[in-house]
């Protein structure tokens, strides 16, 4: 049982803390990232740092066709998910917002291209910058706007909504996904069928301009009375925004609570919890940063228990590799990866969901009570995320990629002791004491009367261990003194260094965050 509270930690602030917020804020530890944390003092201050940037982040410049407005063209889509990947390897937390709530409010572009004639690679780009603008903002904005966000009318069907035929998908989901879902604190219902139906009604006459924008066309508004949430009139698209979160703050920020505590805590909300950001929500009117500040700050979030113990999603584990390998990668590796995410692969393509709930492995238990991101691995997927990040390191996915650079970038390139622990370190989520390391009984290799530094003799096993697994058998004293890329015998320590890392992320603990 948990005992810690939203109040802000004061303990020290630990390399193992200071890691554990860089990545459930960013894709991967990035050495750097982590060193600039812990720079910062404590963690009210590298929250803060972390915050005010991704609020200050303006969105990325759109692709060069987007000032046109042609035909739907699917490469086009395919450069909207690209950049985005992208983004996420560069921008950090930001990113990572605009993923929650995708997650929370999906379309499918697949779905808009078989209901639209207007460009879906526009559609698609309109809605990730939505998303991005308001990642951090206002949720009662961001709703307001999305339901008048041209893909998510052809998604849930909005542009077919008319008078005296409404149909229900986006009324229905603007309840039970979008806002507040079907219970309540204390189970009670939030909504009935009715509410669903005359809500429905209310939201006609909206379609989509050939301009993208959504219109409303007072012929098709069905201006009729209707009732729901104990409320009577005839109401518009503006007054089912204002009526529900009139008459269900409560009930919807407790419910978004409990995403934002799945998403960056732990995949089984602590109740307690989620209460305190629900009433921090509707205190601070719905305004997300202020939220996302309390909980990153508090001593509940940093507690051991949470510390590497949830399952990275196939974005994660990916992106999360590039940022700690030190990769920029090629177009041939961010479309590889684009391939790599589909749903027939590792199944986290972005911006094609499986369906409007979302990902499982991103929400909250369902009704069975299971930990949605156990559904992230398989006996199919795990060995897939292993041969997707062992391509890259070996350059058979188009990555140009010298693992020399990132033994400079981190560690003493000249000292495979120091690389051997820097670079597990860098890559493994949690203690390497408690990371299983294959033990290695064999002695290290070369001559044995040449003494092995007093830190590895000496230290934990898991030092020695991990060395001579970097090592492979080759004497230790031969590791050449490495200034840059093409020193002497790089060449023979690079294939060493490749072998290492796809060590590391075959173990069991590269899998978490």
């Amino acid at each position: 049982m948990s005992s810690g509270t939203l109040n802000p930690y004061s303990g020290p602030w630990t390399r193992k803390l200071a890691k554990h917020l860089v990545s459930r804020t960013n894709f991967g530890a990035l050495k750097r990232d982590v060193d600039g944390a812990l720079t910062d003092g404590n963690a009210s201050e590298a929250v803060d740092r972390i915050v005010d940037a991704a609020l200050g982040d303006p969105i990325p410049e759109p692709p060069g066709w987007y000032a046109g407005n042609g035909s739907t063209n699917q490469d086009q889509v395919y450069q909207v998910q690209r950049n985005w990947i992208d983004s996420m390897r560069t921008k950090g937390l930001i990113e990572k917002m605009t993923l929650f709530w995708h997650n929370h409010m999906p379309t499918q572009w697949t779905v808009s291209e078989g209901k639209s004639n207007l460009s879906v690679a526009h559609l698609t780009y309109d809605y990730y910058s939505l998303l991005r603008l308001h990642a951090l903002g206002n949720f009662r904005t961001l709703i307001e706007k999305i339901g008048k966000n041209a893909a998510m009318h052809y998604y849930l069907d909005g542009y077919v909504n008319e008078s005296g035929h409404a149909n229900e998908n986006f009324a229905r989901e603007l309840l039970e996904l979008f806002t507040m879902g079907q219970y309540g604190p204390g189970n009670q219902l939030n909504y009935t069928e009715t509410d669903i139906k005359e809500i429905a009604r209310a939201l006609t006459g909206w379609v989509v301009a050939s301009n993208r924008t959504v219109v409303f066309q007072s012929n098709r508004h069905d201006n009729g009375s209707k009732s729901f949430l104990g409320q009577t009139g005839n109401y518009g698209y503006d007054d089912v925004i204002d009526i529900v979160f009139t008459q269900r703050s409560t009930q919807i920020a407790t419910f978004i609570a409990r995403k934002l505590y799945a998403f960056f805590v732990s995949a089984v909300p602590d109740e307690t919890i989620v209460n305190g950001l629900a009433s921090a929500l509707v205190s601070n009117n719905f305004e997300i940063a202020p939220v996302v500040r309390m909980l990153l700050k508090s001593e509940h979030f940093y507690e051991q228990t949470f510390i590497g113990a949830r399952i990275k999603s196939p974005i994660e584990i990916i992106v999360g590799f590039l940022r700690e390998a030190e990769i920029d990668p090629s177009f041939t590796l961010l479309d590889s990866i684009r391939e790599l995410l589909s749903p027939a692969n590792l199944g986290q393509e972005p911006l094609n969901p499986p369906n409007v709930a979302g990902w499982p492995g991103l929400n909250p238990p369902d009704a069975s009570g299971d930990p949605g991101h156990h559904q992230w691995l398989t006996t199919s997927t795990l060995p897939e995320r292993w041969n997707t990040l062992t391509d890259i390191i070996y350059q058979r996915t188009g990555a140009s990629y010298d693992p020399v650079e990132l033994a400079i970038k981190v560690s003493d390139p000249s000292d495979p002791f120091r690389i051997a622990i820097d670079l597990a370190e860098t890559f493994i989520p949690i203690s390497l004491s408690e990371t299983g390391i294959r033990t290695v009984d064999e002695p290290f290799g070369g001559d044995p009367n040449f003494p092995i530094p007093d830190e590895i003799a000496n230290g934990p096993e898991y030092y020695r261990n991990l060395s001579k697994i970097l090592l492979d058998g080759a004497p230790f004293y031969e590791w050449p003194l490495v200034t840059d890329v093409n020193s002497p015998g790089t060449e023979d320590i690079r294939k060493l260094l490749r072998a290492y890392l796809s060590y590391l992320i075959q173990l069991p603990a590269y899998q978490l965050t």
